[in-house]
């Protein structure tokens, strides 16, 4: 695979990658705004952004915004030392809670997060919670380049964010584990993953679900299940693959995996370089998940015996197989499944034509009940 060549014999490759997808993100290294380009992976690692002392939680540049639709332009500042920081919210138990965790270059104030938070409140009433990071990773934040430090930052997020759960699980007003979503991108959808590890199944219950959005490779090439996304981390995992072996990780890592158009390449992110066309495949996940909480045609996918019958259209799904990809999957849904998409929005094609009145229906009933 491309990242695997450049991780493994060439870190000068390495840091012109990350480069250039930060820089078609908008965020750049503060040694380029400076005017100095880095020259080794050392100097586009060492920036004034990284975690400071003490190593501990709560911290404070890991914040937790709530938004509610009463709250969607005055979000709530959460303080987990204080129980009564919850009660004078508008957090409403009643209503489905999905904590949002970003990737790096993300922020409560920046894309995905800002659409998503909409394409819910457009959907009805939540409790949307952002776990703000973003002052630490505006760009890779690290002082030393080792594979131990890059795992260990993403432990120490999802610590915190399971202090988050903790409070929300202990108190009165709260809710336990099992009625919690939680949405992550890239890095943050590993993070979404480490967060069971410091969870009590007694105490605070396990997770209800995490939707991982193509999950990165860059940190996790490992075997070690227990720093990666995978079924046991809660009682529904799924996962949308978009940039699958360039920026994202290939293999299924959820009790449903979804690869669209193929799972590595997306339509319409052809550009004048190779790095904005991976950056793109990488970040066009989000779009597709935004677009699934409220269209009315749905992302309806299937089975297929290989990635490569699927390329040339060999799939024979039988009806009963096909599953809505997105927001409002099934959470019986099992396997690896594919998706076709439009290369504009809205991306979502709806089910083929004679599943169309029957696919319609589910879809209105899922978009009724949850």
């Amino acid at each position: 695979m491309i990242i695997i060549r450049i991780i493994n014999n060439s870190y000068k490759g390495m840091t012109k990658t990350f480069i250039q997808y930060f820089s078609f993100k908008g965020y750049m290294p503060s040694a380029l705004k400076a005017g100095k380009k880095p020259e080794t992976v050392s100097d586009l690692y060492n920036t004034s952004s990284c975690i400071p002392k003490p190593y501990r939680c709560p911290h404070k540049q890991i914040e937790f915004y709530l938004y509610t639709r009463r709250t969607q332009q005055n979000p709530e500042l959460l303080d987990t030392t204080k129980e009564e920081s919850l009660y004078n919210s508008q957090f409403n138990r009643a209503n489905p809670t999905k904590i949002v965790i970003h990737g790096f270059g993300g922020g409560r104030m920046y894309a995905p997060s800002t659409d998503m938070r909409d394409a819910y409140f457009h959907r009805g009433n939540y409790n949307i919670i952002i776990a703000d990071y973003g002052t630490l990773v505006k760009e890779p934040c690290l002082k030393h380049v080792s594979f131990q430090q890059m795992e260990w930052a993403p432990r120490f997020c999802a610590k915190c964010i399971a202090q988050l759960i903790r409070y929300l699980t202990q108190h009165p007003r709260g809710v336990r584990a099992d009625d919690l979503h939680l949405i992550g991108y890239s890095v943050g959808a590993h993070i979404g993953g480490l967060v069971s590890n410091y969870l009590d199944p007694i105490k605070d219950g396990k997770l209800g679900r995490i939707t991982g959005l193509d999950p990165t490779i860059v940190f996790y090439m490992g075997q070690n299940r227990s720093k990666d996304l995978d079924p046991s981390d809660a009682h529904f995992v799924d996962v949308m693959h978009t940039g699958a072996g360039i920026l994202g990780q290939w293999g299924p890592s959820g009790h449903a995996d979804f690869y669209i158009n193929g799972g590595s390449s997306q339509p319409g992110c052809a550009s004048d370089t190779i790095f904005k066309t991976l950056a793109c495949d990488h970040t066009k996940v989000t779009p597709y998940f935004i677009e699934s909480i409220v269209t009315r045609r749905g992302f309806w996918a299937y089975p297929c015996p290989s990635l490569v019958s699927f390329l040339i259209g060999w799939c024979n799904p039988d009806d009963s197989q096909y599953v809505l990809m997105g927001e409002h999957v099934s959470q019986q849904a099992r396997g690896v499944y594919y998706v076709k998409t439009n290369p504009d929005p809205p991306y979502a094609l709806g089910p083929p034509e004679h599943l169309k009145r029957k696919a319609l229906q589910i879809l209105k009933r899922r978009l009724a009940t949850t």
